[in-house]
């Protein structure tokens, strides 16, 4: 079998598990949540980004559509907005303890529905998946900062 077609067998089955499992982590809070109000929510709570124009950059969205994500869930009580201490016209943005307690419930559910289905493979399979995810994450990073791999 070729390189190209195994790649594109690959590239199918990750868009399935992707939509497969992006349902099941969004219905438990489908009526509180959109699924890129969870993502900032992770994103600033997990990954430490702070700053609007990061946040537009991951989420691939702009930084007005983050501004706005910003202020409903702040209207939520989720994320506190303040002025950046050291560049007055940036915004940085935190969970608030309301925002910590639903991220927490956010990935106490999304590890329930991953070792749901991981479980169910041997620990060969899952030593090889994860060797094989951590060394393509490793290849993205570099060749994103134009390093070679």
């Amino acid at each position: 079998m070729s390189i190209e077609k195994i790649v594109d067998e690959i590239e199918k089955h990750v868009i399935d598990i992707s939509l497969k499992l992006n349902h099941e982590f969004g219905s438990e809070l489908e009526n509180k949540l959109s699924s890129n109000q969870q993502l900032m929510l992770f994103l600033v709570g997990r990954k430490d980004i702070k700053h609007v124009k990061d946040l537009a950059y991951f989420m691939n969205v702009s930084a007005s559509a983050i501004s706005q994500m910003a202020a409903k869930l702040e209207q939520m009580d989720l994320i506190i907005r303040e002025v950046d201490k050291n560049n007055r016209r940036n915004t940085v943005l935190t969970l608030g303890p309301e925002g910590k307690s639903l991220l927490n419930q956010m990935e106490e559910n999304r590890s329930a529905i991953t070792n749901k289905y991981l479980s169910q493979l041997t620990e060969t399979d899952l030593l090889n998946i994860r060797d094989v995810l951590n060394k393509l994450n490793h290849i993205i990073g570099k060749t994103q900062k134009g390093e070679t791999p």
